[in-house]
């Protein structure tokens, strides 16, 4: 069993959310967990490696075959029967604050406070340079922090490098509205001990 603590330092505002509104303040909130923290689901963390492996694999290389055993797959069929899929050998665990910022924060409802802001957008009307009518749109955004997630893998040790190759290579932001600056981040790994 391969493991390792995945560390992530979201270098800019980023929005991990479940669509979910917020009312007359914003149109979306991000995520929080049991603590009221900002985190990253790790099914999502799980889903964005897989498909940098896949990338990869697609490109020809033929290091990262084991994608689909590693990561699971949906066998032969339909492909829209849920029970027809392989289990994967790899657990990510959801992403979030260290042990100690997480107990130092609950102390502090202020400190928690100021882990997010609202930023808004609205589109503009080319014929007068005004504000278009109804278009002000709200997120909740984290602000930049180091999260912290475990992996563990029943995998080669050389397998395991190459997941962690892909993930720093190729993901470069996560979470939504990628594509308009936020979100970026750049990670990196320390061993632990195998079991």
């Amino acid at each position: 069993m391969q493991k390792c603590k995945m560390i992530m330092d979201m270098q800019g505002y980023w929005a991990v959310g479940s669509g979910k509104g917020g009312g007359s303040e914003v149109d979306n909130r991000i995520d929080r967990d049991s603590d009221g923290l900002p985190y990253i689901p790790g099914k999502m963390l799980k889903g964005v490696i897989k498909d940098a492996c896949l990338h990869l694999k697609a490109c020809g290389n033929a290091n990262y075959n084991f994608v689909d055993v590693v990561f699971g797959t949906a066998t032969e069929g339909d492909g829209l029967n849920r029970t027809l899929t392989s289990q994967g050998k790899i657990y990510i665990s959801d992403a979030r604050l260290s042990v100690a910022l997480r107990s130092a924060l609950s102390q502090n409802e202020a400190a928690r406070q100021n882990l997010t802001r609202n930023i808004y957008s609205t589109a503009i009307d080319d014929s007068t340079g005004t504000a278009k009518e109804g278009s002000l749109r709200g997120i909740e955004v984290a602000v930049p922090m180091r999260l912290e997630s475990h992996i563990e893998c029943d995998c080669s040790e050389a397998e395991m490098e190459f997941i962690k190759t892909a993930t720093q290579k190729l993901v470069n932001s996560i979470g939504a509205h990628k594509t308009r600056g936020l979100g970026e981040v750049v990670f990196s790994f320390e061993n632990e001990v195998s079991a």
